[in-house]
């Protein structure tokens, strides 16, 4: 089990924190409930003991209200991170002509491996594995886009993330 699947379990009772723990942080947040919840360090360990204590989801709720603030500071360094990080990347590549490149290289493999479904069978015991990668190819294909393009979700979901932080008071329209 990863920290994305204890998201879910305590999304509905503290949902700031699991916010935080499907964040690059999220290793971090996981530590601190751990901590909280007296297990080991361990999505699987976090994940078990709020399955098997009533009291657990009690526990992180109470934590998230006294941690509130030092958690949504958090949120808000990791977004001026992701932000930073793909603004230097936008900026050492403007000149360049490589990311239109793996662009233009990435729509052709997508277009490529979905023909290729169409026309060629796939042995029974590679199935799995051919649409895995296909899978793979497909984020990789999104993720280069995406450079070009930005993502209207991530960026209004930061945007509200900001206002409640109460760092910004820009909402998206």
């Amino acid at each position: 089990m990863n920290w994305q699947g204890v998201k879910e379990l305590i999304g509905k009772a503290a949902p700031l924190v699991g916010t935080a723990l499907a964040g690059p942080a999220g290793g971090t947040v996981g530590a601190l409930l751990a901590n909280v919840l007296g297990t080991e360090p361990d999505a699987a360990a976090v994940a078990q003991a709020i399955q098997q204590d009533p009291e657990a989801l009690m526990k992180l709720k109470q934590f998230e209200l006294e941690n509130e603030q030092h958690i949504r500071d958090l949120a808000f360094k990791t977004l001026q991170v992701e932000l930073s990080d793909k603004a230097n990347a936008r900026s050492v590549h403007h000149d360049s002509r490589m990311p239109a490149i793996i662009t233009l290289l990435m729509t052709v493999i997508v277009g490529g491996l979905l023909l290729a479904l169409f026309w060629i069978e796939i042995p029974e015991g590679n199935k799995d594995v051919a649409f895995m990668m296909l899978g793979q190819a497909v984020t990789l294909w999104a993720a280069s886009v995406t450079y070009w393009v930005g993502t209207t979700r991530s960026s209004s979901d930061k945007s509200k993330m900001l206002g409640q932080s109460g760092l910004g008071s820009f909402q998206p329209k």
